[in-house]
């Protein structure tokens, strides 16, 4: 029998009129611009010409973009293209818009984005990073990058904080034509500060809920009157608690960037982060009383299901990075990126069961410490040529990358009395044996070529071969010494296709088709290892740039398909076997615009259908864990002039659909409203910032426990720019 945890009939009906509203929105990001064309009257072509002098720097892949839209990426090619020159679905979530949200994590960040879920809301995204992107789970394979570099630290090494980053990029899909192993959904690039040509200095001061006392400033520019060099440091300070009052969310980040043009053809630019936290790792909620019905009601949201002075999560870690450009000619440049990462986290928390006991108020609990070693070095080295060949223009890229990671794990698990979630009182002291330890070793070396052509100015093919070494070593140590030794090796090939139309209109068709693989560790009956899992997406869509507007909308279908899955071998009980498969199908409607220096707008709809097709258990057909039917985002913000000059507001809504936690079980979905409100005087900004402002309760995602998303909640912040 299948039970089904619904939301209430009211929140359904909010989906209808959001979904509407999106759709009209993205129509209208296009037409604005039309209107306004329209309108002028034709006697201004007799004006005279005026040149205008000392405009805004041209965008950039590595810089800021202009409101809410960027036009510029790197991400999918690894080389400045633009956006609507680019066949496949990369979303970028620019500076201007996370502040305006406020946004302070990375599923902040990404929350108006369509095709991707959190699976860290709530008070866990404090302490780790997870996602699903088209029905994916891209968690386990490291899918941070910063400014194109691996940064593979594990999911629970601790959150980034925004403050340090430019924009926020997601490409979807497969992509290990230009970044080796990877899972299928996609990846993250963040895409750090750089130094200014013109002086920057802001110090923000915030206050909110929870207790929030946060510091921050941004200061930039060039140094010397040649130009030679510049700087930029940002940071952040933070004294602050969450939802659940015994959990404290203090940070200590700080980066830095520094630029030396070294001649007039070489530039070098240094980076470098430190990041402290302290928080606790919140494991959640059990199914009943959150998900489920349980005869004592409902789980509090802010019930702490630890024990004050044990449970801890402290995180250090730092990056040192360089970025390396000479341009050898008129047609070639060299570029070199170099990332190197140290983190450690102290952690102690109570893991709760899924289930409560036979009382139906208590849940059993158990005890664990680790200590996490993670660290790390990637290299890319790339030559680059652009040339043309009568109506041919080309750009080549040509690539050899390298990444190397050590992470090792000392754990420690025990016991620990149940915790009545009713009245719950604390106190138990945990048993603890003595600790296992796993040591790790990824290494990865990878070689590319790509070609983007441009044809009679309208036809852009892009083509591209990749070829990979990865190997994933583990000894793990038992409390007796015993080591037990696993490996997983892959030597990939990876394919990309893709073809686009630009039209006088600004409608660009494109098709393309993207592989990734993973390293799978295993063996099976006959003690051969397994094989790297496969993926391949094929994906269709429309991308629309209207001439004389600052926006752009992309419509996207895909299939993105994993084979070599592993499940249960029937002819040898208690082994696998890689017939497996998982299928991905979807559609994704996304915009963004900034009209007439008063309008943003950033809207998304998606629908998701994924399901596993091929399967040795009776799972064929379900969906996988915690993957949303359907989601619709809007954002509008808006700065008033006249009487209400320097006043500005944004409104936003957020919707997910219904889940499928396990094959028995359906969550409802939600709808999540947020506001914002700013004056803008001289050179103060004061900004006020509420998210959840309706207070709904919700559960934001239920896998191996239930998680409840935030309360309503405000930053009020003031900011000095001079």
């Amino acid at each position: 029998m299948k039970i089904t945890a619904s939301r209430p009939r009211a929140a359904r009906l909010t989906t209808r009129p959001l979904v509407c509203a999106v759709a009209a929105a993205l129509c209208a990001m296009g037409t604005a611009s039309w209107a306004q064309t329209a309108a002028t009257p034709s006697r201004t072509a007799t004006l005279p010409e005026v040149k205008v002098t000392g405009e805004t720097e041209p965008e950039t892949a590595s810089g800021p973009a202009k409101g809410f839209v960027a036009k510029r990426s790197a991400t999918a090619t690894k080389t400045d293209t633009p956006l609507a020159e680019t066949p496949q679905s990369v979303s970028v979530v620019t500076r201007a818009q996370l502040g305006a949200q406020a946004a302070e994590s990375l599923d902040e960040a990404l929350g108006y984005v369509s095709g991707v879920f959190s699976q860290t809301g709530g008070v866990q995204r404090r302490t780790s990073t997870g996602f699903t992107v088209r029905g994916f789970n891209i968690t386990g394979s490291a899918p941070l990058y910063m400014d194109g570099s691996k940064f593979p630290i594990n999911s629970l090494s601790g959150t980034m904080e925004l403050a340090g980053f430019e924009r926020v990029e997601l490409l979807k899909g497969p992509s290990s034509i230009l970044y080796g192993q990877a899972a299928p959904g996609g990846l993250i690039n963040m895409v750090t500060k750089k130094p200014t040509t013109a002086p920057l200095r802001e110090i923000e001061l915030q206050t909110g809920s929870w207790g929030r006392k946060q510091l921050g400033f941004d200061f930039g520019g060039p140094i010397g009157e040649q130009g030679d060099f510049g700087y930029r440091i940002s940071g952040v300070l933070r004294n602050a608690d969450a939802m659940i009052e015994q959990i404290p969310d203090d940070r200590t980040w700080l980066s830095g960037a520094f630029d030396w043009r070294i001649t007039r053809d070489t530039k070098l630019t240094l980076l470098a982060t430190y990041n402290r936290g302290k928080s606790i790792y919140d494991y959640g909620k059990p199914f009943d009383g959150s998900l489920l019905p349980n005869p004592f009601g409902r789980i509090s949201k802010d019930l702490f299901v630890g024990e004050p002075g044990f449970d801890k999560f402290n995180i250090k870690g730092q990056t040192l990075g360089t970025m390396l450009e000479h341009q050898i000619n008129a047609n070639w440049k060299f570029r070199q990126n170099v990332l190197a990462f140290d983190y450690d986290a102290d952690v102690a928390f109570a893991a709760i069961n899924q289930r409560v006991d036979a009382t139906q108020r208590r849940v059993g609990r158990s005890a664990f410490t680790r200590l996490d070693k993670d660290k790390g070095v990637s290299l890319d080295h790339q030559l680059q040529g652009k040339f043309t060949t009568g109506a041919f223009e080309h750009t080549v890229l040509m690539g050899i990358d390298y990444s190397d990671r050590d992470f090792n794990r000392a754990q420690r698990t025990g016991t620990l009395a149940p915790l009545d979630l009713y009245n719950p009182v604390y106190g138990a002291v945990p048993t603890l044996a003595g600790a296992t330890n796993s040591l790790n070793n990824s290494r990865q070396t990878g070689v590319y070529l790509q070609e983007q052509v441009k044809f009679d100015k309208r036809w852009i093919g892009l083509i591209g071969a990749r070829w990979d070494r990865a190997r994933n070593t583990t000894d793990n140590v038992a409390v007796s010494g015993v080591v037990t030794p696993s490996s997983a090796r892959a030597n990939a090939f990876s394919p990309r296709l893709g073809l686009m139309y630009l039209s006088e209109s600004g409608l660009s068709p494109y098709v393309s088709y993207t592989e990734s693989f993973q390293p799978a560790s295993g063996q099976d009956f006959f003690l051969r290892p397994f094989e790297p899992t496969n993926a391949r997406q094929y994906e269709a869509g429309i991308k629309y740039e209207p001439a004389g507007a600052n926006a752009s909308v992309t419509l996207a279908v895909y299939e993105l398909t994993q084979t070599n899955v592993s499940t249960a071998d029937p002819a040898h009980p208690g082994f696998a076997i890689q017939t497996g498969e998982i299928r991905s199908r979807g559609v994704e409607l996304e915009g963004r615009a900034s009209l007439n220096r008063k309008l943003d707008l950033v809207g998304s709809i998606g629908t998701t259908e994924a399901k596993i097709t091929k399967s040795n258990t009776n799972n064929v057909g379900t969906r996988p864990t915690s993957v949303p039917r359907n989601s619709a985002s809007l954002w509008a913000d808006y700065r008033f002039s006249d009487l209400l000059q320097g006043v500005s507001m944004g409104f936003g809504a957020r919707y997910i659909g219904k889940q499928d936690p396990t094959t028995t079980v359906t969550m409802g979905g939600y709808t999540v409203f947020d506001a914002a409100l700013r004056y803008q005087v001289d050179n103060w900004r004061f900004a006020l910032n509420v998210k959840n402002l309706a207070n709904r309760t919700y559960l934001a995602n239920c896998s191996f426990a239930c998680f409840y998303g935030d309360e309503r909640n405000f930053v009020l912040s003031a900011k000095y720019s001079w």
